[in-house]
Parts: structure tokens; C-alpha cells; sequence
């Protein structure tokens, strides 16, 4: 009898192992889709292998002198003197238009929060020099030379 359940046991395997297998149910909207659909749907931007953006910019908290407490992203946005325009942007970067004597100059470094309501701007060339601003409001950056930067709706 031993020998009869050793000789059915590989029919009984091959037949379990031929049994049509059940569609894999989509995943529910909040669940995580599988990575190969997500590269497929929605491809990394040009030039990157990154499988999703992360922000791992730290976050900036500034005490305005208005007493609101801000971060990176209510301070976001451009704001002008009515000549030169500043965009802060959430990501900690920033990007500056100057408008000196008839020419313009631009440059691009990292803001963040250098104590107090103080804004501190670090260009990325050496050659020009760290400027310091007064948050006054979310709309309302000082300079040191009293000019004042409002906000561009």
C-alpha cells in the first residue's frame, strides 16, 4: 500500500501544480504599487535613477519680526525691491536678479534661517559675498541697507 500512495503522490503534485492560478487583484488606491508599474507609469525625470524625490532639505524655522512663525515653505516665492527680484524657493536654494548702474547681475546659492528673524543668503560663487536679510512678515524681507523686498503676487 506504501508503494501505491509513493506512485499517485507525483500525479496528485502535477495535478495541483496545472491548477489555473486566479488573477492577482489590483492593488486598493492607498496601497503601494509594485516598483516595475511605478517606473513604468511614472518615469524618473531625464538624467536621474532616482525611484522618488524625496525632500531632504532641512527644515528652516524663522521667528518673522511680526512674531509668525515661519518655514521654508510659507517663506518661498519671489519678492522685488522694484528693481531686483529674490526667489526663495522651498528647497533651501535661492535665485537673485540684480539691477545695479544699468546692468544686471544674477546669481543662485542656499538660504536659511541665520537666528532670530534673520535670513541669511550663501551664494554658490565665492566671489560674492553672504547677505543678510531682516524677515519682517511673510510678504517683507529687509536688507541691511534698509531696502525693502516684497512679496510678488
Amino acid at each position: 500500500m506504501d508503494k501505491r500512495i509513493l506512485l499517485a503522490l507525483p500525479a496528485v503534485l502535477a495535478v495541483a501544480a496545472c491548477k489555473p492560478q486566479q488573477p492577482a487583484a489590483a492593488p486598493a488606491a492607498n496601497e503601494p504599487r509594485p516598483l516595475v508599474e511605478d517606473r513604468a507609469a511614472n518615469p524618473p525625470p531625464a538624467g536621474t535613477d532616482a525611484v522618488s524625490v524625496v525632500d531632504n532639505a532641512p527644515a528652516v524655522e524663522i521667528t518673522a519680526a511680526s512674531g509668525d512663525k515661519l518655514d521654508n515653505k510659507s517663506l518661498a516665492g519671489k519678492f522685488t525691491d522694484g528693481e531686483s527680484i529674490l526667489e526663495l524657493r522651498a528647497d533651501g536654494d535661492y535665485v537673485q536678479t540684480l539691477h545695479v548702474a544699468g546692468s544686471e547681475i544674477s546669481g543662485d546659492g542656499h538660504w536659511s534661517a541665520a537666528g532670530g528673524s534673520a535670513l541669511l543668503l550663501d551664494p554658490n560663487g565665492k566671489e560674492t559675498e553672504d547677505a543678510r536679510f531682516e524677515v519682517v512678515s511673510a510678504d517683507t524681507l529687509k536688507g541691511v541697507d534698509g531696502r525693502e523686498f516684497v512679496r510678488i503676487k
